[in-house]
């Protein structure tokens, strides 16, 4: 199936459009930005160089993709943003290309990002998140697989989200969050397990029980990271092992 390209719209011949894509009315799509095979974009998208979007990914009016990423230390540099397949991207999302320190911004496939979210440069998010409307993303933020975050997120520059948490709206992640995490209440604190999340892992029941053991461990048995990874260093959950990987900054308190 041919691409179906609205006449408003404005396509540069340098860009790469598979078959059966949908262009809506006055999209702009730069040079050197590439759409897959049966991405739509509604209405009034701009797509610029440098971004490529997944198949059957579909993006809502006004959204911006791959626009230069707001940091004062960018210089121009040739960088991306990759977006995976099947993702929803609601109206007046902005994601932005990354800078030279990581290169790109991604995003994994079956994302959901709702309405007035903002994904800044060199931001890592995995596959299945949902990113409720008007999340704020800073740059540098990795999201692990399968997290959800309410509306209204602000998550600080650096942070870390493990996979399968669950983040309150309106909240402001200032910490680092372990996997399997509920993160409530003003201030922000870790409020235990989050179990729907273990149950939209489809783990086996050993590993989920290995998962409960570590995560109770963390808060409620030893005092410091460093301590919790010593302990169970022979046995630590690959999800526990990605994520404190590199280790730095402060862990996300639990509630008093």
């Amino acid at each position: 199936m041919p691409a179906q390209i609205h006449p408003s719209a404005v396509v540069s011949p340098q860009a790469s459009i598979a078959s059966g894509v949908v262009v809506g009315p006055w999209c702009v799509v730069d040079a050197h930005a590439s759409l897959d095979s049966g991405v739509v974009l509604e209405s009034r998208v701009r797509v610029y160089g440098g971004t490529t979007v997944g198949a059957n990914t579909r993006v809502f009016d006004g959204a911006i993709l791959g626009a230069d990423p707001q940091d004062l230390k960018y210089a121009g540099e040739d960088t991306t943003l990759n977006i995976g397949e099947n993702c929803i991207i609601r109206e007046y999302s902005t994601l932005n290309r990354g800078t030279k320190a990581s290169g790109s911004t991604q995003l994994g496939s079956n994302v959901l990002v709702m309405a007035y979210t903002h994904i800044a440069h060199d931001c890592i998010i995995a596959d299945e998140c949902v990113l409720a409307n008007k999340v704020q993303l800073g740059g540098h933020v990795s999201i692990g697989r399968g997290t959800v975050l309410g509306g209204g997120v602000y998550v600080q520059q650096f942070s870390r989200i493990g996979a399968y948490s669950f983040v309150g709206g309106t909240q402001k992640v200032e910490r680092h969050i372990a996997p399997f995490s509920k993160a409530l209440g003003d201030p922000l604190c870790w409020a235990g397990l989050n179990l729907h999340g273990l149950r939209r892992a489809k783990l086996e029941p050993k590993r989920q029980k290995l998962i409960r053991r570590q995560l109770r461990d963390l808060y409620r048995g030893s005092d410091t990271v460093k301590g919790f990874l010593q302990a169970n260093k022979r046995e630590l959950d690959p999800y526990f092992a990605e994520f404190f990987q590199n280790w730095q900054g402060g862990l996300l308190p639990k509630s008093s």
